[in-house]
């Protein structure tokens, strides 16, 4: 204890212990002076013992290492600000990677202890649905004890008073704000007691935006009345604009879901535990000390015995399933039946090509450092040696030079952590996300920024710093192996690209199995707007008679699941042990006209059909392989037999190109869900406006919404378009950064054997002979680095072919389209420093050094 005393001592006054030393030695030196025969001894030397015995000596030298390097990079202003661009690029990519990642998993949203919060989904032997029947959640809020609340969310799309259309409106259980510890900026938020009571009258909570836009934020708003779906509310407070709502968008309108009947005009949400009720998602609190296995197992014996009351709507052995609900991933899978996660899991295999992809940047930036190092040290020759002649150890010299690599990465990380935020930033306006989405670096994004700086240090500053004090020949192996190295990280990035690029094409021009430029889709609304089956039924008979008649119309049909839309129905069978997952459609008779489906066999369906289905090529090819699907029977809830087969058409997922897809009959109790779809002879645009018409014309109160099919079709294919354009950036970000490494390394070159090129002139050497010495050593690994490259790119294609539409990982034109650009690019980087030799004045050159 007494030793650690000391040497803090010394290091809190060690100026003053440095002064009293010197005046020490200085008294000694002048008392040898006065003895004939007595050496004082080296000063220098004496001082360093002294600072060994008082400790803490590595913090001083740190210091004076830090100050030197600081020094030596300010000299040289271009190398340093060359070393931070390239740094900033490679981390600042990969922060924007991480920096995602962290605020749509690791970052818990705003609201009150998130930890305990989950996010409940259903799952049986071949389904899976993220939305629960509203007295199913009922049952497991009244029953539950392992959960302390239990909070339920249902959107519907209404016609709101001030709307041009009909806009999301999120029906919750009335202890959702409470629960989230959300607060209001005016009036109250929705409260359990007063607004889910028998007699309580319907109410409205404003999302801030909404407020802005309808009241200019006006605190009169409160008390008023808006209508919703022609039906009165009164608006009682206006939320937080940094509440999320348990929703990745803006949200316009919370009301309680216990009133969501007034303004559909039916209580099918409230009372219907079947599949096709339009539900609600689920989540609830953990109770203190519970884990969330222990309320999947309570959930699902609950389940259970709710299935024995209800067997014909529920689904047998079912299970409960939890994931994390209080992070923004929780909020990015919709609510619809399904047998998989097809929001957030679609996401993940894009988002691990991107780290890949990010990697190997940051790999290209610091094989460039290493060599901008190299080529550095050849003007600090000298210095070295000098170091090197009054006494340095390479271990001291390492250390210098590990020092001035530290500095440039903590440099290049502060840049780059502000060159992540801005892409994050710029990623997050043009998605449209809501404003509670931050993406100011917390924490965990400025450590890994921190962490990328160091290692980049280690992977970039280490090898060159050993290889300066070691001999010619080992480092002109290491820069060699330095070009390969970013010839095939960037050939990898660049060929990805260009197979991106090439499946975009072939996606925009390729046939999805139907025609939809000359086709729109009508979405009524009847369910929302409180219609009856047999309500729904005349209004549809109505309205399609009347956009048959509309000029240029050729056919009209019914449909559940409108072509390229936000409905979606999906069911899983088992086919000779093999898990397959189908589109379910209800249709009429004439829908594979008006879509025009080719019907390869059998018939098309008819009024009456009940249990017969129509199947898509995919389908019967796969379950029944060589054989006559007519008169084959699958089970889909209950039994249905094949009359048809239709053409492959990829109604859902344009990206699917072996999409399964099953035609059903239509039910009477479907109708309040039925879309309609018709077919014009010439461009439909100007038939949109004429068939809103028609269906308000029917029913005023109804907003029926019209679509492009050639617009939906484009919506569709546009994350795919973001795929592709973002992999081409990585993909020119690479190219850029290798073209400046080659760059670098040939400069070092050129400068490193200046003299052997004065001298090979001087003799009468031809110019283009001491071009070819010059890049004779660099055609080696950079062949070598791109048959690596082009090896790992056929690999990784292999991986991208399972979860990117188009992509062939044998596809020519990519690969080679791909190899001649970067050796055009590559080889003119090289020539560029290269043609310097050719300019040299033999008898500087003789004269140098």
């Amino acid at each position: 204890m007494n030793e650690f005393l000391r040497r803090l001592r010394y290091l809190v006054f060690r100026r003053r212990f440095q002064r009293e030393l010197d005046s020490d030695m200085e008294f000694h030196r002048e008392m040898a002076a006065g003895h004939e025969g007595v050496n004082f001894g080296s000063t220098l030397r004496l001082r360093e013992e002294s600072r060994d015995a008082w400790g803490w000596t590595w913090l001083d030298r740190f210091f004076q290492d830090v100050r030197f390097a600081a020094r030596m990079l300010r000299r040289s202003p271009g190398f340093t600000l060359a070393a931070m661009l390239m740094l900033a690029i490679g981390i600042g990519v990969n922060v924007a990677v991480f920096g995602f990642f962290d605020l749509m998993v690791l970052r818990p949203l705003d609201v009150r202890d998130p930890a305990t919060l989950l996010r409940f989904h259903r799952r049986a032997e071949q389904s899976y649905a993220y939305a629960a029947p509203y007295p199913e959640m009922v049952f497991f809020r009244e029953h539950t004890r392992t959960l302390k609340s239990v909070l339920a969310v249902n959107t519907t799309r209404l016609a709101v008073e001030g709307e041009e259309r009909q806009i999301n409106v999120q029906f919750v259980s009335a202890n959702l704000f409470r629960d989230l510890g959300a607060t209001p900026v005016i009036g109250r938020l929705l409260d359990p007691d007063r607004d889910e009571a028998p007699a309580a009258g319907p109410v409205v909570v404003l999302g801030y935006g909404f407020w802005q836009r309808h009241f200019g934020g006006d605190a009169a708003a409160l008390g008023r009345s808006l209508r919703l779906n022609g039906k009165p509310a009164t608006i009682v407070g206006v939320a937080s604009p940094r509440f999320s709502g348990l929703r990745m968008d803006d949200t316009p309108l919370w009301a309680p879901v216990a009133q969501q009947p007034y303004y559909v005009g039916n209580d099918h949400l409230l009372t219907d535990y079947s599949v096709d009720s339009p539900g609600v998602q689920v989540w609830g609190r953990l109770a203190e000390g519970v884990a969330p296995a222990a309320a999947e197992a309570e959930l699902t014996a609950l389940a259970a015995e709710l299935y024995r009351q209800h067997p014909k709507e529920l689904w047998d052995k079912e299970r409960i399933v939890s994931e994390p609900g209080g992070y923004a991933t929780s909020l990015m899978i919709g609510n619809r039946s399904g047998t998989g996660s097809e929001g957030r899991n679609q996401m993940l295999p894009v988002y691990e090509l991107a780290v890949a992809l990010s990697l190997l940047i940051l790999a290209i930036a610091c094989a460039n450092l290493g060599s901008l190092l190299l080529a550095r040290g050849v003007t600090r020759q000298r210095e070295i040696a000098i170091r090197t002649a009054v006494g340095a150890g390479r271990g001291r010299l390492i250390r210098q030079l590990l020092t001035e690599s530290l500095l440039l990465a903590l440099s290049g990380s502060a840049a780059g952590l502000g060159l992540g935020y801005l892409v994050v930033r710029g990623l997050l306006l043009i998605s449209r996300r809501p404003a509670w989405l931050d993406p100011v670096p917390d924490g965990r994004v400025i450590a890994f920024a921190a962490g990328a700086g160091l290692l980049s240090a280690i992977l970039f500053g280490l090898a060159p710093a050993v290889q300066v004090a070691r001999q010619q020949r080992q480092a002109t192996k290491f820069r060699q192996f330095l070009v390969g190295a970013q010839v095939a990280a960037s050939c990898v990035l660049l060929i990805v690209a260009g197979l991106l690029g090439r499946a975009l094409t072939h996606a925009a021009s390729s046939d999805p199995g139907f025609d939809y430029e000359h086709v729109l889709s009508v979405e009524p609304g009847l369910s929302r707007s409180g219609y009856s089956a047999a309500k729904a039924q005349a209004y549809l008979e109505t309205l399609t008679n009347r956009l048959r008649g509309l000029p240029g119309v050729q056919s009209v049909s019914l449909t559940q699941v409108p072509p390229l839309g936000r409905v979606s129905i999906s069911a899983g069978a088992t086919l000779d042990g093999r898990q397959v997952n189908m589109m379910l459609n209800r249709v009429d008779s004439e829908f594979f006209q008006t879509m025009q489906i080719p019907l390869l066999r059998g018939r098309n369906l008819a009024p009456g059909d009940a249990h017969a289905m129509v199947v898509g090529e995919s389908l019967a090819r796969a379950a029944w392989p060589g054989q006559d699907p007519i008169g084959k029977t699958l089970n889909i809830v209950e039994d249905y037999t094949v009359i048809g087969v239709a053409g492959t058409a990829r109604m859902v997922k344009p990206e699917d190109s072996d999409s399964m897809e099953v035609y059903l009959p239509i039910r009477p109790a479907d109708f309040p869900s039925l879309f309609v779809v018709l077919r014009t002879a010439g461009p439909p645009d100007t038939t949109v406006r004429l068939a809103a018409a028609a269906a308000r014309a029917i029913d005023p109160n109804t907003f029926a919404e019209v679509q492009l099919l050639k617009q939906a079709y484009a919506l569709k294919m546009q994350g795919a378009e973001y795929v592709a354009l973002a992999v081409g950036l990585f993909g020119s970000t690479a190219h850029l950064l290798a073209c400046l490494g080659i760059l670098g390394v040939v400069s070092y070159a050129v400068s490193q054997r200046t003299r052997e090129i004065g001298i090979r002139m001087a003799l009468g050497a031809d110019r283009s002979h001491v071009l070819s010495v010059v890049l004779r050593q660099f055609s080696a690994p950079v062949l070598a680095g791109l048959t690596v490259g082009v090896a790992a790119a056929v690999v990784l294609s292999r991986f991208l072919r399972g979860v990117l539409y188009g992509i062939d990982n044998l596809d020519a034109t990519a690969y080679l389209a791909a190899i001649g650009i970067f050796l055009a690019t590559v080889t003119l980087a090289a020539v560029l420093p290269a043609r310097r030799a050719l300019r040299i004045d033999p008898i500087r050159a003789l004269r140098h050094e």
